[in-house]
């Protein structure tokens, strides 16, 4: 046998040998130092921290408007702040607004003669008594009225007199988060006056890399888990904006706040420690621990993290155990077993 058919030989031994149905008993090892760690199942892996910030999805905040003029707002609660149903929030001065009550009143009085009239005249427009012009006019004025009437009810009952001549003290139609905005100017009839944001409707805004989009399902905020909500199908700049479920009080975050959060991706996976890996040939294996015994598995790798590398499902994997510790130099013997 010629020298180059010799080596042409030992590669075909060495790369070539069922190596992979190779077991090497424990006992064989000697004085190296072994120990094992369990293959755990994850349904989800950490991505890398990206921005968010704890608002509140466009729509979700209850807006009060001011059916007068109001000259003056002193507010009661800090914007920013939480505020019960029924809580004082703010003291409104100003002749229009001073007056409102009389308005109230006399809506509330039109209202009545109108209702009165259109439930007279049903049973006569029923029996063709009246002609159609006529009841559209009753109808007309019954309805507008009752809209004023109910405009005008709802900002009343919000509202009890001040301690001072003109004003008014109004109280939250709600519970949630108060915003008002600058006060330093008159408000005028219909602008809004307050809003109010319920507190089920606070969520982190993530922005998502678009790789990332379909996979990520949860996000991690210090210690609280959100579950994602929603995403939004338009990129920007290779991003995607996505919503979490609504933030609870115990996770300590504050309206506005700006933070790193990191993404969850589910997946189905193994995890073993970054030390029980090894290359072979083209591929990676680790060694299977069982009943005193080593045996190396093909494995293919989906991902890592600091200390640990996903891999993709393998059933002699569940529940086994992997060395961990000499991993080295068993591969080299191995290597050593292949070329004999």
């Amino acid at each position: 046998m010629t020298p180059k058919t010799l080596v042409g030989t030992l590669v075909s031994t060495l790369f070539f040998s069922p190596l992979w149905a190779q077991e090497i008993s424990v006992a064989d090892l000697g004085k190296l130092t072994l120990s094992f760690t369990s293959v755990n199942q994850v349904q989800q892996i950490e991505a890398a921290p990206v921005p968010a910030i704890l608002a509140a999805q466009p729509g979700s905040s209850f807006y009060l408007t001011a059916p007068e003029t109001i000259q003056q707002r002193r507010w009661l609660v800090a914007e920013g702040e939480w505020v019960d149903e029924g809580q004082a929030l703010v003291q409104l001065k100003g002749a229009e607004i001073a007056h409102f009550q009389l308005q109230f009143a006399a809506a509330e009085a039109a209202f009545k003669l109108a209702k009165q009239r259109y439930d007279r005249n049903q049973k006569l427009r029923a029996n063709g008594a009246i002609g159609a012009e006529t009841w559209s006019q009753i109808s007309r004025q019954y309805f507008d009225t009752l809209l004023q009437y109910e405009h005008l009810q709802h900002f009343s009952e919000l509202l009890k007199p001040g301690d001072k001549p003109e004003t008014l003290i109004l109280h939250a139609p709600m519970a949630g988060l108060l915003q008002y905005g600058d006060s330093s100017e008159p408000l005028m009839s219909g602008a809004p006056l307050l809003g109010i944001l319920p507190a089920d409707e606070l969520r982190l805004k993530l922005r998502l890399p678009l790789a990332q989009k379909d996979s990520v399902n949860a996000v991690m905020a210090g210690e609280c888990q959100l579950q994602i909500s929603r995403k939004d199908q338009l990129a920007k700049q290779g991003f995607v904006d996505a919503w979490s479920q609504a933030v609870p009080p115990s996770c300590g975050l504050q309206p506005g706040q700006q933070l790193q959060v990191i993404p969850l991706q589910a997946i189905n996976a193994l995890v073993v420690p970054k030390q029980s890996l090894y290359s072979w040939g083209t591929g990676s294996q680790v060694l299977s621990h069982s009943q005193n015994k080593l045996r190396p598995i093909d494995v293919q790798v989906l991902g890592a993290s600091a200390d640990s590398y996903f891999l993709a499902p393998n059933e002699t994997l569940v529940g086994a155990e992997v060395l961990s510790d000499s991993v080295a130099a068993v591969k080299g013997i191995l290597l050593g077993l292949g070329g004999e």
